[in-house]
């Protein structure tokens, strides 16, 4: 009966402070400013947004255009140097205020610095570890 007691008090603390809607205001104000930053840098072909309010979605790709796990992990690494802990993805929750989204939008424009020049430079120059790879895969 717990749990059925948290789940109506979460409820009830959703309609009060009107966390959904503050959640489509994050995740709008964050499409909105990631989109232009990308679009400052010129790399809307390399790094795909998808414009979900709940959950932004971002794919990053190399300069033939095709989906690169090691600049995706280039750019994960460089959102942890700049204090974000980042993993492609983005889902607002009722703690996030500008403030936090003004920090993250920080480390995102340093970020896109460094894999714009991976682009031009090639990635291994700036590149340290392995790259990530797909929790599904085919193990032989």
């Amino acid at each position: 009966t717990h749990s059925i007691r948290a789940g109506i008090k979460t409820i009830e603390i959703f309609k009060k402070k009107n966390v959904i809607k503050h959640n489509h205001k994050i995740g709008n104000l964050l499409i909105k400013k990631c989109s232009e930053i990308i679009n400052n840098f010129g790399l809307e072909n390399f790094i795909q947004l998808y414009p979900c309010n709940w959950m932004v979605t971002f794919l990053f790709k190399d300069s033939k255009k095709n989906i690169c796990d090691y600049l995706k992990t280039l750019f994960f690494q460089e959102m942890i140097n700049n204090g974000v802990l980042f993993q492609g993805i983005f889902v607002p929750c009722y703690s996030h205020k500008e403030v936090e989204l003004e920090f993250f939008l920080n480390a995102f424009k340093k970020s896109l610095s460094i894999y714009n020049q991976a682009l031009t430079y090639g990635y291994k120059k700036y590149y340290i570890g392995k790259p990530i790879k797909p929790v599904f895969r085919k193990i032989i």
